[in-house]
């Protein structure tokens, strides 16, 4: 039996495309995340929806997601929120948070915008280097 305690459902604030990263509003429905500040990113939506409908997030752990630019996790595998609900790589700045990171496979070992990519949703988190 598949474990399906990490996807929870919301209802759609807006209009929701398939595997776009998620956040929720002041209502708690679910609107599109579209940029690494937004510190209440609560997921990844599994399929598309129109407004008012119920979308299944998934809110911790592994799922698709979408690429917003190019990703190489040999370089860096932190992703952030970037316009679309889409992920780029982590910039490490103070002000925006970290997300999930890539896992890549033999079969992918970067991205480029607009590829679907296998990552682990961790939530927001942000990361900071001590020198």
């Amino acid at each position: 039996m598949a474990n399906t305690d990490n996807i929870i459902t919301l209802v759609a604030a807006e209009a929701i495309t398939e595997f776009a990263l998620v956040s929720v509003d002041g209502a708690g429905k679910a609107t599109i995340t579209d940029a690494a500040t937004e510190d209440n990113c609560i997921g990844v939506a599994q399929r598309a929806c129109s407004t008012g409908d119920v979308v299944e997030v998934v809110a911790f752990g592994m799922t698709r997601a979408i690429a917003g630019g190019t990703i190489a996790p040999a370089t860096m595998n932190l992703l952030m929120a970037t316009t679309a609900g889409k992920l780029i790589a982590f910039d490490g700045a103070t002000s925006k948070y970290a997300v999930a990171r890539m896992i890549p496979n033999i079969n992918q070992v970067g991205a480029s915008s607009g590829d679907q990519i296998k990552v682990v949703f961790t939530g927001p988190s942000n990361l900071t280097q001590i020198s």
